[in-house]
């Protein structure tokens, strides 16, 4: 599955989507297998014992894939504002450079800036992405260049401002970028989300036999546990693939209110 979302990702958006029928389907087919069961023999037993235990490690799995969706979206969102102020940084200190080197840096930083911002808009598999970043990196070796030509060529009353404060700078952003780069491309094991898939569809089966069997069929709280699956499986999605599920405003508002600054 993780493969096939890695060659089409314009597809994620319906993850959630995809794990919610698939729980609805398996719900279904258990409650109708429970109900045929019920119907050939009036001694139908169910191992409450098992049922909870894969429950409990449907349970597990899915607190995991949570809590590593929670950790990987935090350290986007920390890269995001790194960048933006590593960014920032480069154009105030840009003042120590010559006029003609100042305006060729910023209108670099300017690209890299928009390259930043629309890295993930169309993207349909990982060598798009890849393509994207390629271009930003190219991009971030210009800028490297640039500025260390730039500083050389400072003016004498701001040089040694340039070389210790400038070039530290310098570093600092290629180094958040770089993270930027290599994280955008970090996600769980395929193996992860699979066995999550399998547990959520047997415990969708569990419940709608243990229903039938148990003629516990209430099907509001049905309704419910569904609701809240879905909306569980959005909010995973959703942090593990910030850029392509949540509003790319809200995801590029340090870029927006920087792109906004430098107008």
């Amino acid at each position: 599955m993780h493969s096939f979302m890695e060659n089409h990702l314009n597809l994620v958006p319906f993850a959630p989507l995809i794990f919610f029928v698939s729980i609805l389907i398996f719900l279904l087919i258990g409650w109708l297998y429970g109900r045929y069961q019920v119907r050939r023999s009036d001694k139908v037993v169910i191992r409450d014992s098992l049922a909870t235990a894969i429950f409990g490690l449907s349970a597990l799995v899915l607190g995991f894939t949570f809590s590593s969706a929670t950790d990987h979206f935090d350290n986007r969102v920390s890269l995001t504002h790194q960048q933006s102020y590593a960014l920032n940084q480069i154009e105030q200190s840009s003042e120590y450079l010559n006029p003609t080197d100042r305006v060729i840096v910023k209108t670099t930083l300017n690209q890299i800036l928009s390259l930043r911002m629309s890295k993930y808009e169309n993207i349909k598999t990982f060598d798009d992405l890849d393509a994207n970043n390629d271009a930003l990196t190219k991009a971030l070796n210009t800028l490297n260049k640039d500025i260390n030509q730039a500083i050389s060529r400072a003016p004498a009353s701001t040089k040694d401002l340039a070389n210790n404060i400038l070039k530290p700078q310098l570093t600092n952003l290629l180094d958040v970028f770089q993270q930027g780069i290599l994280n955008g491309k970090r996600h769980p094991p395929p193996i992860i989300e699979r066995f999550l898939f399998a547990l959520l569809s047997i415990g969708a089966l569990l419940s709608g036999y243990s229903m039938a069997v148990k003629k516990e069929e209430d099907w509001f709280l049905t309704v419910l546990y569904l609701g809240l699956m879905g909306l569980a499986l959005y909010v995973i999605f959703a942090l593990e693939f910030p850029h392509l599920l949540l509003d790319p405003q809200m995801m590029n508002a340090d870029f927006l209110k920087l792109q906004k600054a430098w107008q």
